[in-house]
């Protein structure tokens, strides 16, 4: 049920930011600052350190705030488009519903962090809860003015290094 729920949520988010964006071309950078200017990124890869870290830092926030039962501020950390469609009280719900393991959250870490065209970025997080269990989510990112935001989760089978 919470992993249908977040694709419903996401292809509602993700078919928004797509209209969005393909509406209005890219406005016209005089020639004197291409040069000084990082090229958008065309293709996926992987994260350098500066977009990982700031990733980890808002998701370990919004974890912070759920683990301290804080449900407006972990709802904070939610990519705007997110807040537009999922009001708090529904937040609150699907986190105690399917979610439960990040309010029992006593450490997390991340791994596999890939960067996307137009500032979206994923990644895995690894939980552990303070009765020693273990559960692993994707996650979905934003770049947005405010820093990174989370667009979507949803658990997954653990990630293992296949060693």
């Amino acid at each position: 049920m919470k992993v249908l729920l977040w694709w419903a949520l996401s292809l509602v988010l993700l078919g928004g930011c797509a209209s969005a964006e393909s509406t209005s071309p890219p406005p016209e950078v005089p020639g004197d600052q291409k040069a000084s200017e990082p090229a958008p990124r065309s293709t996926p890869g992987p994260c350098d350190v500066v977009n990982e870290r700031e990733m980890g830092n808002s998701i370990g926030a919004q974890i912070d705030a759920l683990r301290a039962g804080d449900y407006a501020a972990a709802y904070e950390w939610a990519a705007p488009a997110f807040q537009v469609n999922v009001p708090l009280e529904v937040f609150e719900a699907v986190i105690q519903d399917g979610y439960s393991s990040l309010l029992e959250s006593r450490s997390h870490t991340l791994s596999d962090c890939v960067l996307f065209p137009r500032d979206l970025g994923n990644t895995v997080v690894t939980v552990s809860t303070v009765s020693g269990e273990v559960f692993t989510y994707y996650y979905e990112m934003i770049n947005t003015e405010e820093g990174w935001r989370i667009l979507g989760a949803a658990e997954i089978a653990p990630v293992s290094s296949g060693a």
